[in-house]
């Protein structure tokens, strides 16, 4: 594929979520996007639901430097409409860059189970409507062609991650299609980076990096299988822990990995901002 690239994108945060309620009763996002053009930040805003995904598609429409992804987060008890969401697309256009957020989330249901707000089978019932709602919006990914934005949240021993892949190499069997998907707000060890690597993902590193000892994660992690992002509002980067997060904190994140892979900061806002526009496929702003 073609590498994209250019001087007036200085950062590309791929996961944020300006548009959101939570976000915008802590700042305003247009006030942060503006701000964002000024400093050529870019960022993808991702939907956890149909009317938050609307929001992002609204919010893109309105701000050169704003993509946006539409899709349903695991934990949402909500149903996958795909002529709902086909609409959302056509209206979106051009803006409208991935799927997702999607994926599997069991590390709340195994605490609901540990506290006794479920039991067993109702934990059983949580998984199989998670991973039927992630097989339907893998299908809509691929049939549009679009790249996945993966959230998956393990308990323990990477009990999702695991099962993730085996859905997706199952899918990618069933349909003859490459599935482009990237496993977003990455915190796991080296063993699943590896897994991730073979299989041609990418990987999103949060703030959590810059005060969370995942340095061994972070040099197994090749340049070309690398992006960066902030998942704004949550969890700021060291020096901004306890503010709300914003993509204009993206370059604490880049140090943190450039102190870690022992390279220059530049090479890697450079690469990150080039995988971000071949993963999205954003050719023009």
């Amino acid at each position: 594929m073609k590498k994209r690239t250019s001087k007036s994108v200085n950062y590309f945060d791929i996961h944020s979520h300006l548009h959101s309620d939570f976000f915008n009763r802590k700042e305003n996002g247009q006030i942060v996007a503006k701000e964002m053009k000024e400093r050529g930040f870019f960022s993808t805003i991702i939907g956890v639901s149909f009317d938050d995904s609307q929001k992002a598609v609204d919010m893109a429409g309105k701000n050169k430097n704003l993509f946006c992804s539409i899709g349903i987060h695991p934990t949402e008890k909500e149903e996958f409409s795909e002529s709902d969401f086909k609409q959302l697309l056509q209206a979106g256009g051009d803006k409208v860059v991935c799927i997702g957020e999607c994926g599997l989330d069991y590390y709340w249901p195994m605490k609901d189970l540990e506290s006794g707000k479920i039991n067993q089978e109702e934990l059983q019932r949580e998984k199989k409507r998670q991973r039927e709602l992630f097989k339907k919006q893998i299908d809509f990914a691929l049939e549009n062609d679009l790249p996945l934005m993966l959230h998956v949240r393990s308990f323990k021993n990477a009990d999702a991650h695991e099962e993730a892949f085996k859905i997706l190499d199952e899918k990618e069997k069933e349909s003859g299609q490459k599935i482009r998907a990237d496993f977003h707000f990455f915190t796991e060890g080296p063993e699943i980076v590896k897994e991730i690597v073979k299989r041609d993902f990418m990987i999103s590193l949060p703030g959590v990096i810059t005060f969370a000892d995942l340095d061994d994660s972070i040099l197994e992690i090749p340049l070309e299988n690398l992006m960066l992002e902030t998942d704004s509002p949550f969890v700021a980067p060291k020096p901004y822990r306890g503010k709300t997060n914003t993509p204009l904190y993206l370059e604490e994140i880049a140090k943190k990995v450039a102190e870690v892979k022992k390279m220059d900061i530049e090479e890697i806002r450079k690469k990150s901002v080039e995988n971000a526009l071949d993963f999205f496929r954003i050719e023009k702003w």
